[in-house]
């Protein structure tokens, strides 16, 4: 991951000390049991796959992959958004090719922006190519990762001023109003910002969908016919507008609680998301970008989750808002037992709509198996 030098001083004034530099500590004492030192060589083996991983999606220009590929802890403190735009203004500056690994050791560590100390962590060791006045330069740099759920994971920032400033430069994102505002304007308006920060960084344009709130006895005719009685909410692709059913909002609001109707919205944005990209729901698929429905609305589930993070990390959330999502799902939105998997409308089991929504809210894009 390279770290800016004098080329970052260009960015307002701002001095990064380096994506993934972090105070070195003291290697791991040389007098371990021999089942200690197979431990430690497998652990080291791990993280260094990890790293390789992680630069060659910094190489790749993945952000938003390189941002879901951090620590757990590291999510709960930096906005997407944040390490996003850092990680593009960075690499544009620098140049910065593909780092290589060059070792990797086993220690303790500690992270300085919250001050928690990782009795294990993986030092490693590695060399990136970037340019600096024009001169080619080699960053040889160590970062650290801690496994999480059998996955190594790694971090940035050397200090909580410096995520604040990062943040405070970078922005952090859309923003959800109180309990108390309209969430049918200020939900849109912070999933629209969000998707449109993360394709941003793609080669895939974005342009915002139209939405429309539909009062009770009214009709409203889209480009996928006219509305219906209790249609709840849905996505029509053919005039990329999100149409709500206002009363049955209310209905889940009432009985579930406002993020319940946020969830609601955000599946249907990313449905329009999904059209974005370039995915279309077919009945048999047998082209690329073509896909079951069931594939389809399980993954609008997931990229909400990931909106949710998000959203939650900044602060946004409140106690007890996925609970209220994944009520909602188990009670109200699981197809019956009597749907075949691959009917044309299948949305998937309650259980299967809760475990895609909580991948994209517990991994990012990598547990919806998407890379952007």
């Amino acid at each position: 991951m390279c770290r800016p030098s004098s080329w970052a001083r260009a960015v307002a004034g701002l001095v990064v000390l380096g994506l993934l530099q972090i105070p070195m500590q003291a290697p791991s004492s040389a007098h371990a049991a021999p089942a200690r030192v197979q431990d430690d060589a497998r652990m080291a083996e791990g993280a260094r796959a990890a790293a390789d991983f992680v630069l060659g999606l910094a190489a790749d220009r993945s952000f938003n992959a390189l941002y879901d590929w951090i620590h757990p802890d590291a999510h709960a403190v930096i906005p997407r958004v944040t390490a996003v735009r850092l990680f593009q203004v960075i690499y544009e500056l620098a140049e910065a090719g593909r780092g290589t690994v060059t070792g990797a050791r086993v220690t303790e560590w500690t992270w300085e922006v919250t001050g928690t100390t990782y009795p294990v962590a993986v030092g490693v060791s590695y060399e990136q190519p970037y340019v600096e006045d024009g001169q080619p330069e080699v960053l040889k740099e160590e970062m650290f990762l801690v496994e999480h759920e059998d996955q190594w994971r790694w971090f940035f920032g050397d200090s909580r001023e410096y995520v604040d400033d990062l943040i405070a430069r970078f922005g952090e994102g859309g923003a959800i109003g109180s309990a108390a505002d309209n969430r049918i304007e200020s939900v849109p308006e912070d999933l629209d910002a969000f998707f449109g920060d993360v394709l941003a960084t793609t080669e895939f344009p974005y342009v915002s969908p139209g939405v429309v709130g539909v009062d009770a006895d009214e009709v409203v005719n889209t480009g996928c016919g006219a509305t219906g009685p209790d249609f709840a909410a849905f996505y029509c692709p053919r005039d990329q507008g999100v149409y709500l059913d206002l009363p049955f909002l209310t209905d889940i609001e009432t009985r579930y609680g406002d993020f319940a109707v946020a969830f609601v919205i955000g599946h249907e944005w990313a449905h329009h998301v999904q059209r974005e990209i370039g995915m279309e729901r077919v009945e048999a698929p047998d082209e690329p970008g073509e896909f079951y429905s069931i594939e389809i609305e399980l993954l609008a589930d997931c990229l909400t989750g990931v909106w949710a993070r998000d959203i939650d990390t900044r602060g946004q959330l409140d106690p007890g808002d996925i609970d209220e999502a994944i009520s909602l799902t188990l009670e109200r939105l699981g197809d019956p037992a009597y749907i075949d998997r691959y009917d044309p409308q299948a949305h998937g089991s309650a259980d299967e709509r809760r475990q895609s929504f909580l991948s994209g809210y517990e991994n990012g894009f990598w547990g919806c198996n998407v890379v952007l």
